[in-house]
């Protein structure tokens, strides 16, 4: 096995799939007259909040409502918002393919930045433990912390699959959650795009 690594960590948005977008909904962007990454700009602290798991999706979207100052209708309420959000990205099944080969040889495991309403979402649509037999995600009740957040996050999925860091090998298309990942001692590969991905993984293959 390369470098000794036992373990390979797969992040899910822009690994596994396209990345999902939470302020896809076009009437919210009309309505509120900004770009879905300055929509989020202006709440950061709520955005971020809700991938630590720390709000409902209820909470968020009537958060989201009331701090922009928009009247509720029936393409903006939280049931409308959340729709949007989750039909917003696509699966790409030859990624979860290698994911569910590498298991001959390592364990693999899943560390992703999610809210709670896309993980139960993904849970269910795309039986996440056939590929990932180990899972955590930002929103889970033992987490409540992002990647960016310190090492907590891959220290709690390391210790779930019994490896040390230096043993596994972490995937992701974000550069800070690639540095963020260095910083916790483990080795990491860059998620550019799938042709590079299939080239770079070969040699664990």
């Amino acid at each position: 096995m390369e470098n000794n690594i036992k373990a390979i960590i797969f992040d899910w948005g822009g690994v596994c799939c396209s990345e999902g977008e939470p302020f896809a909904s076009l009437e919210l962007q009309e309505k509120i007259g900004k770009h879905p990454n300055d929509i989020a700009d202006d709440i950061k602290d709520l955005y971020f909040d809700f991938y630590r798991g720390k709000y409902s999706e209820d909470e968020f979207w009537n958060a989201v409502i009331s701090h922009f100052n928009l009247e509720k209708t029936d393409g903006l309420n939280p049931a409308s918002l959340s729709a949007a959000y989750l039909n917003s990205y696509e699966p790409w099944p030859d990624i979860l393919d290698v994911a569910k080969k590498l298991q001959a040889k390592y364990k693999v495991g899943l560390l992703s930045d999610l809210t709670k309403v896309m993980r139960d979402h993904i849970k269910k649509e795309h039986n996440i433990s056939e590929y990932f037999p180990v899972a955590v995600y930002s929103c889970d009740d033992d987490a409540g912390r992002l990647k960016t957040d310190g090492p907590e996050l891959f220290n709690l999925i390391l210790g779930k699959m019994a490896v040390l860091p230096e043993e596994c090998l972490f995937i992701d298309n974000s550069k800070s959650k690639i540095e963020a990942a260095k910083n916790a001692g483990l080795n990491t590969m860059l998620f550019d795009n799938k042709e590079q991905f299939f080239k770079d993984i070969e040699k664990y293959e």
